[in-house]
């Protein structure tokens, strides 16, 4: 089973840029098979933002991943479970509806 454990990032961890630190960990089973840590292209202003846009680079290395193992012949059960302690990341990534207060994008 394909998992990402530990979608997360750190709010404002440049102190010159004030951008924030992206990172994830993919597990294949018991297997760590692919990480990163980079900094964001954007200033998050807050940490549900730092959070949410983390999420979504991990899912799209997850999109990317799971295209790969399918080449090798690997087969991946979905949904592929994407973790995150962030609650308002979570309720906004939930939630499709367009949020005014999250300044997103």
């Amino acid at each position: 089973m394909l998992s990402v454990c530990g979608s997360s990032s750190d709010w404002g961890a440049c102190p010159d840029s004030r951008r924030s630190v992206s990172g994830f960990a993919v597990f294949l089973g018991d297997t760590l098979i692919d990480w990163k840590s980079k900094k964001q292209q954007v200033v998050s202003l807050s940490s549900a933002e730092a959070e949410y846009r983390a999420m979504g680079k991990a899912a799209t290395e997850l999109t990317w991943l799971v295209r790969l193992l399918s080449d090798f012949g690997v087969t991946i059960d979905m949904p592929i479970p994407l973790y995150c302690d962030n609650q308002a990341a979570l309720h906004i990534a939930r939630n499709p509806v367009f949020h005014e207060r999250t300044k997103l994008y």
